[in-house]
């Protein structure tokens, strides 16, 4: 089943263990937004044209390699979907990697902001 509804794939991620981002397998489509599906604790499986989410896939697999799994091609594919569906321990590990950094992620991008705000608003007071 194909769904490109923003805001409301996180509820059918929800239903779903391994999320396959399918825009980053093509040039030119520019990558999927993968944070929905890492939010909703899938295991996180894209190409390498994720586009302008690119920073947001290198973060990530900074903060755990685990989190999403950049693959190349249908063959890749396949081969790493049986390996998830064959092993529970490795789908679980991916999963958990997954959602834990993407909040972890997501708590720095709220702090960052915060800092900027509080600095403008300290400028203000000051002068």
């Amino acid at each position: 089943m194909l769904f490109c509804i923003a805001g409301e794939l996180r509820q059918l991620y929800k239903l779903t263990p391994i999320a396959v981002i399918g825009g980053s397998f093509f040039p030119g489509l520019a990558g999927h937004n993968i944070s929905e599906a890492a939010a909703a604790g899938c295991a996180v499986l894209t190409g390498h044209h994720v586009g302008h989410f690119s920073h947001m896939v290198r973060e990530m697999q900074q903060l755990n390699p685990l989190s999403v799994m950049q693959v190349s091609g249908k063959l890749e594919l396949e081969k790493v979907l049986m390996e998830l569906f064959a092993d529970a321990k490795i789908l679980e590990s991916r999963q958990k990697a997954a959602k834990e950094a993407f909040h972890a992620l997501s708590s720095t991008v709220v702090s960052s902001a915060w800092d900027v705000l509080n600095f403008h608003l300290l400028r203000q007071v000051i002068f």
